[in-house]
């Protein structure tokens, strides 16, 4: 049973900007209505906490989270460390100039693929706190790796602008199916409008049926 339910989130079908998620608990900010709790709950099947990074609610921004940990941008503060270690991951902060981390990373729980931009110095920190072997590479060229896909242990999703190398690039590496798709009415920054683990999928409520049934294909 994969379910794939739209959601809006604070006016917006931009869901991926402000929600993060693995098999597990899914990071909301604390504004969110408390409808979304449910919601999250029954599709994703996590538990919910409710995080800030650096006083922001942008956590599908600056965070980056599969089972095994979480890593956040430079930016955040000692007492929002403290929030996400009592989720039980392991948790860094990366030592680098960007902040939109998760725009760099695609990160599954064996695969991490990460952007030429991120420091080679971080690469080592990404691999030991997510548990992952991390592959340098760009996806249709672009450094932007974690805003153009979404994966889950079944699939991976990825920007329309991908090339059928690229595709068969990315099978390779998560030894998963790979497709392209899009979200909210053909936006390829897929990151920004699905938030998925392998229970199911929140999609952004401008998201039309034929996005759907491809995240289901793929995904699901």
């Amino acid at each position: 049973m994969f379910d794939i339910v739209p959601i809006r989130v604070f006016g917006t079908s931009s869901i991926g900007v402000f929600l993060a998620t693995n098999n597990s608990v899914t990071f909301l900010p604390p504004d969110v209505p408390e409808k979304i709790d449910d919601i999250v709950r029954n599709t994703l099947r996590t538990t919910v906490a409710r995080l800030t990074v650096a006083k922001s609610p942008l956590l599908g921004i600056f965070t980056v989270v599969n089972d095994n940990g979480v890593l956040l941008p430079p930016m955040v503060l000692e007492e929002e460390i403290r929030l996400f270690k009592a989720l039980g991951l392991n948790v860094e902060v990366l030592n680098t100039k960007y902040t939109a981390i998760s725009n760099l990373i695609l990160a599954g729980n064996k695969v991490a693929l990460v952007s030429p931009l991120l420091e080679p110095s971080v690469r080592k920190v990404v691999a030991d706190v997510l548990g992952v072997e991390v592959i340098v590479d760009t996806i249709a060229g672009n450094p932007l790796v974690g805003s153009l896909a979404v994966l889950n242990s079944r699939g991976v999703l990825v920007a329309p602008e991908a090339t059928d190398e690229d595709l068969k690039k990315l099978a390779e590496y998560f030894k998963a199916k790979t497709d392209l798709g899009t979200v909210n009415k053909g936006k390829s920054f897929l990151r920004g409008g699905i938030v998925v683990n392998d229970h199911g999928a929140l999609v952004g409520d401008e998201t039309a049926g034929p996005e759907f049934m491809r995240i289901q294909q793929v995904l699901g």
